[in-house]
């Protein structure tokens, strides 16, 4: 009895050992981990091509370049959860800050003003969902194609070719105000990432937008509201670049209906860099913010050292494409390597 105690310990210590080794394996091909990597690589090229890279100063105004992007990274990636994609939030940020230049013209105070943004890009977030819902056959790129286009041409309606400058002074205070050295727009992505991860890691409702994004038919009938949740998401998404639009006419200190163009690519990009899936149900907070970062830190270097941005827009895109590809290789492999084991067993049966 003794020995087979002693047997059976050394079987569980053996087991324990194979858990924890596996598990260790698997925390270190999570794609947080390679994006973390690759966060890391960057940072080393930039600092051996510019010795003024870590100068905080410039790093932190650095920021108030691409944070207006970040800002919408949550929300887009709330939507690729679902198994959908929104191209229409740069229009919408468009649209929604150059409401805000027209309501504070008429009159409206800027506080006013802004919320009147706000409402617009919630409304057009809304109207994205409504018509994905009532139309369920149509596809959620063709719908947010259609309204990209639809929403940039009512802003070039409403300003025609003539910039608001008059909001200048009294917005320039959300891009460039700075609390103890760091940038407001900076604290109030750091406050959302807080937010976003609790939402989708420690929700129902988050957990609600993996099972659709895995299957959405399974979801519906098992009694998740699957039509009222893509309403809110592409409302949430929408609010989010009204949001960002408010940063955005703030930095630029006049509204324009030429603004954000090609922005809703490299939000999309920071999301899909960062390891959340395109087919929807999966992907981490943590991995966005990575995504974020990396970009925006590889812009910051490269331009230090004047690459020009055509060359700048070939690197994100193969990181893109690098991104898709390594996840669908590693399941390649991965599968190649199963059926190889299962073939060595049914031999090894065979001979036995």
């Amino acid at each position: 009895y003794g020995q087979e105690g002693i047997a059976g310990e050394g079987l569980i210590m053996e087991g324990t050992a194979k858990i924890k080794s596996h598990s260790l394996k698997s925390v270190l091909f999570q794609w947080e981990t390679m994006i973390f990597v690759i966060f890391i690589i960057i940072n080393i090229i930039n600092i051996n091509l510019s010795s003024n890279y870590l100068n905080f100063n410039n790093m932190m105004n650095n920021m108030v370049v691409f944070m207006d992007k970040a800002l919408m990274v949550f929300t887009t990636m709330m939507v690729l959860l679902l198994g959908e994609i929104d191209i229409s939030i740069a229009s919408i940020m468009c649209l929604s800050g150059c409401c805000t230049g027209v309501a504070f013209e008429a009159g409206l105070p800027i506080v006013p003003a802004m919320m009147a943004g706000l409402l617009v890009g919630a409304a057009c977030g809304f109207f994205n969902g409504i018509l994905l819902v009532a139309f369920p056959d149509l596809n959620s790129t063709i719908v947010t194609l259609g309204n990209q286009i639809l929403f940039r041409g009512i802003a070039y309606m409403i300003l025609e070719d003539k910039p608001i400058t008059s909001i200048s002074s009294k917005m320039s205070f959300l891009a460039w105000s700075k609390v103890a050295g760091i940038p407001l727009i900076l604290i109030v992505f750091l406050v959302q990432t807080l937010v976003f991860a609790f939402v989708i890691h420690r929700t129902k409702f988050g957990r609600s937008l993996y099972a659709i994004g895995s299957n959405a038919k399974a979801s519906r009938f098992s009694g998740i509201k699957t039509n009222r949740i893509k309403v809110l998401v592409f409302t949430l998404s929408g609010l989010c670049a009204g949001f960002a639009g408010l940063f955005l006419i703030s930095k630029l200190g006049s509204a324009r209906a030429s603004i954000a163009k090609g922005y809703e690519m490299e939000v999309i990009a920071m999301a899909i860099l960062g390891g959340v899936s395109t087919a929807g149900g999966k992907g981490k907070v943590l991995g966005a913010v990575l995504g974020v970062f990396s970009i925006g830190f590889l812009r910051y270097g490269l331009g230090i050292v004047n690459v020009s941005s055509q060359i700048l827009m070939i690197i994100i895109g193969a990181l893109l494409v690098v991104a898709v590809a390594i996840p669908n290789l590693k399941e390649v492999i991965s599968e190649s390597a199963s059926g190889g084991w299962i073939r060595l067993r049914v031999i090894h049966n065979k001979q036995k």
